[in-house]
């Protein structure tokens, strides 16, 4: 029988799967006299922070090589389903960890001027869960396998959804589950393994890994200051997303900028964040958006869409001279918050259906995409808005 291990490079599943390679008597029946029919399998994001990759390289790799146990690396291969996946590495002498991936979870935010949700986690889903999910369609089929999840005690619902699940073919085991472990015993587990603190696991523009609670920013903020590179992206695509739409931000509407700016030390990245914007191709932005109402209430916004086509591209100096034309040409004012600029053409009343329209200029990495919906809610709104002005 196949057994699968998905491993995402955290201290759960690294304290798991080194426990089951140490300690024999610990492993699944189908593990006990070799481990020549595990598969450990990691979906690659594309945006995983590179010292992650190190420690997986350096301490993680060598005990699977000596092992012979098979290493796969999996990614989504582009933004739709039918683009399917790409195996990074399928190898029983894993060297290096592929974390650039094939399609990166950055280049899905930036092409549709958004950041991640702190209110779910779909794109974890759509760049880790589906593309396993399609690795054994095609691997393991409708064979009988074991499937290892790193999940620890203090993670019943995501326990419980995975159960939800009911594969007729998977033998689920929480190993962390039955042993009662947590996050603390599984540091500290690596820790007398291999003497080193395993850093988290996480995208390095992940909403979550910003939170107040468990020190969350005091890891990940150093962590950006000792990767700049990674760092200009995650602040490109807050800035190409709130450029667009004021209301964004990367921390549950809060913006990882003004988080940097009152960091100790994270002027040095603003100022270089800076020189990249400077740096790159810029476009002007044509952003339109329709909201709904909740059934019976014209105070309760319904589901957004919405429609964004970029008109022009250029440097940034040449962008903001066409917004300034723009404006002078609409009647209507070049209005800054200090780091954007933006011409609106309307702006969102209070009572819904409304609509809303602007002009802003930011890096060029959003495509020309309209919402399936957005036309009838722009049409449904900009009646409801004419309406509402004709009545006042």
């Amino acid at each position: 029988m196949y057994v699968v291990f998905s491993y995402g490079m955290g201290a759960n599943g690294t304290a798991a799967l080194l426990r089951l390679l140490f300690e024999p008597e610990t492993r699944p029946a189908e593990l006990v006299e070799d481990l020549s029919n595990l598969i450990v399998i990691t979906a690659q994001t594309g945006d995983e922070f590179l010292d992650t990759a190190v420690m997986v390289e350096q301490h993680i790799y060598p005990l699977l090589a000596k092992r012979r146990v098979r290493m796969v690396q999996v990614a989504r291969a582009g933004h739709y389903e039918r683009d399917g996946i790409v195996v990074l590495d399928d190898t029983r002498e894993p060297i290096l960890c592929l974390t650039s991936g094939a399609y990166a979870l950055l280049e899905e935010l930036t092409s549709s001027a958004t950041v991640a949700q702190a209110k779910d986690r779909k794109h974890s889903q759509k760049f880790k869960g589906w593309v396993i999910d399609q690795w054994f369609k095609t691997n393991i089929g409708d064979e009988p396998y074991v499937h290892i999840m790193g999940y620890d005690v203090s993670e019943p619902d995501r326990v419980a959804g995975d159960l939800a699940l009911g594969l007729p073919n998977k033998r689920p085991w929480y190993p962390l589950v039955d042993w009662g472990w947590d996050w603390g015993a599984c540091e500290r587990y690596i820790f007398a393994q291999l003497g080193v603190r395993w850093k988290r696991s996480h995208c390095f523009e992940c909403p979550f890994a910003f939170s107040v609670t468990k020190g969350g920013r005091e890891r990940t903020i150093p962590r950006l200051l000792a990767h700049p590179y990674q760092a200009m992206g995650a602040l490109t695509m807050e800035y190409l997303a709130v450029a667009c739409n004021p209301k964004q931000g990367l921390i549950a509407g809060k913006q990882l900028y003004d988080l940097l700016a009152d960091w100790p030390g994270g002027f040095v990245l603003l100022e270089l964040f800076h020189h990249h914007l400077d740096d790159a191709e810029w476009a002007v932005y044509d952003v339109q958006r329709g909201f709904g109402s909740k059934p019976g209430d014209t105070m309760k916004r319904g589901r957004p869409a919405r429609s964004m086509r970029p008109l022009v591209t250029g440097s940034r100096a040449d962008m903001l001279a066409h917004l300034e034309r723009a404006a002078g040409l609409l009647g209507r004012r070049l209005e800054t918050d200090g780091r954007h600029w933006r011409v609106w053409w309307r702006r969102r009343g209070i009572y819904f259906p409304t609509v809303e329209h602007l002009l802003t200029a930011a890096p060029a990495l959003a495509h020309d995409k309209t919402n399936p919906g957005f036309p009838k809610l722009w049409r449904d709104g900009l009646k409801a808005t004419r309406q509402l002005e004709l009545a006042i």
